[in-house]
């Protein structure tokens, strides 16, 4: 929770930051505070949803209902992802439907991580690139005209020509330039970071270094990584899995399950 707070007041400078112009001498005050409110608002309606989706699906199908918090903290970030693109543009009430939607955006993400085993401890893909592309969109579907004259600095409404697709549609105009600009970019974006990283992840699975090792993530990566032996895991792991890991990798000191100490050189150990 500490994480995901700390993170969301960092998101009120850089939302909001993104909307001062360095070239202007004077700052668009009506801009910086609807990113602002739009971040502020968008946030707190995806952590909202997800956490009572959850809630209802979990009841659903286990019959015992469970407050997730991690589903709220994640789902506030992913509020916050959504809204970054278009903080400055759309309408607090749009503001809240794009949390809404980037809530569930979210849990249907993660669940397709956990139904396909794609690891992913912290759900950084569910919030940062699912929530990213509809954010992306989103952008697209929901800029006013009011956002966009305060962001080119017109002196009225009606000088704006590219609007969301929504308002467009207001407008009898069905405009999709706008839209058609935020698909072409995260379509680009994809594209650039699948070009990029695929062949790097190919490499490195490659190599036998993609990811940690069978054992290693049964005794956990704080034994391997950090070298943390602590004197009890309880049911998690078993003395047999330590001392196996303990003989691959020649370490001749750490904690059994029964609290003895093997006192000799080899795995650090932090006392907590």
């Amino acid at each position: 929770m500490l994480g995901t707070f700390i993170l969301w007041f960092g998101w009120y400078g850089f939302n909001a930051g993104s909307a001062v112009d360095i070239n202007s001498d004077k700052l668009k005050l009506p801009l910086i505070a609807s990113a602002v409110v739009n971040s502020t608002l968008a946030g707190s309606a995806a952590g909202i949803v997800a956490l009572f989706t959850h809630l209802f699906i979990q009841e659903r199908m286990t019959g015992e209902p469970m407050y997730k918090l991690s589903a709220a903290m994640n789902g506030c970030l992913t509020g916050l992802v959504a809204i970054t693109g278009g903080c400055g543009v759309v309408e607090p009430w749009a503001a809240i439907v794009i949390g809404i939607v980037a809530g569930l955006v979210f849990l249907f993400a993660s669940h397709l991580l956990d139904r396909y085993c794609i690891d992913d401890a912290v759900d950084a893909i569910p919030v940062h690139l699912a929530g990213g592309a509809w954010g992306v969109i989103a952008t697209g579907l929901f800029a006013s005209p009011g956002g966009l004259k305060h962001w080119y600095g017109y002196s009225d409404e009606s000088l704006v020509d590219h609007v969301g697709l929504f308002y467009s549609w207001g407008r009898s105009s069905g405009d999709f330039a706008l839209m058609g600009c935020q698909i072409i970019g995260l379509v680009c974006i994809l594209s650039w970071v699948t070009l990029i990283m695929f062949p790097f992840f190919v490499l490195l699975n490659y190599m036998g270094i993609f990811r940690a090792d069978a054992l290693e993530e049964v005794v956990g990566l704080d034994v391997s990584y950090h070298g943390y032996m602590p004197k009890s895991y309880g049911d998690e792991i078993s003395p047999e899995h330590l001392s196996a890991y303990a003989k691959k990798t020649g370490s001749s000191r750490f904690y059994d399950l029964d609290g003895g100490e093997e006192d000799n050189e080899g795995v650090d150990r932090f006392d907590g």
